[in-house]
């Protein structure tokens, strides 16, 4: 079945991408930083990744959709693959070698949790994270600065993400409290 929407050529994406504003390179890189940190990836790389897939026909480029949205949505696309390859999950922990003394490194006959224990702990925490992301559906700036917070960003950082000012972020924070308090009033239940 042939589709009815036209599509951008190599030669027009590479002609928007180098006709770019300052605002829409800014745009696109604090998206890159956003999507790499929220994964585990490279930011350069992953914009970088966006640009290749876009320009070599991996991905198709309505004419009716911004080319900088196209590459944010590529940019989310991308960084969400690799953060479900099963070795981007994979927690790599130093082995206690026999006969050598290193303080950081797990000896995994020692461990208090099970694989089990660990996996449903794992489980867990996703599911509380989707919940809470899940209140969110239709303020993205909500849903990145609450997936920000999750992630362990603070202050500055959450910010410059969600392009709040001091007072927007101030009030957005509060929003959100009060939304998680109306939907889990006496917190969480496992």
């Amino acid at each position: 079945m042939k589709s009815d929407v036209s599509v951008r050529s190599r030669d027009e994406i590479a002609a928007a991408v180098r006709d770019l504003t300052e605002a829409q390179w800014i745009r696109l890189r604090k998206a890159s930083a956003y999507f790499a940190w929220a994964n585990g990836l490279d930011r350069d790389d992953l914009l970088q990744e966006a640009f290749c897939r876009a320009l070599v026909g991996g991905r198709k480029c309505p004419t009716n959709v911004d080319v900088v949205r196209f590459l944010v949505e590529a940019m989310r696309s991308i960084a969400n693959g690799e953060g479900e390859k099963i070795e981007n999950q994979i927690e790599i922990v130093p082995i206690v070698q026999p006969g050598a003394s290193a303080d950081s490194a797990a000896d995994p006959k020692d461990s208090n949790d099970s694989q089990e224990e660990t996996m449903i702990a794992a489980e867990n925490d996703e599911a509380i994270r989707q919940a809470i992301l899940g209140l969110f559906p239709n303020d993205q700036q909500a849903h990145d600065l609450a997936d920000g917070i999750l992630a362990g960003y603070e202050g500055e950082e959450l910010r410059e993400l969600t392009d709040l000012d001091q007072r927007g972020y101030a009030s957005k924070r509060r929003f959100m409290r009060r939304t998680i308090d109306k939907h889990y009033p006496e917190g969480r239940k496992p």
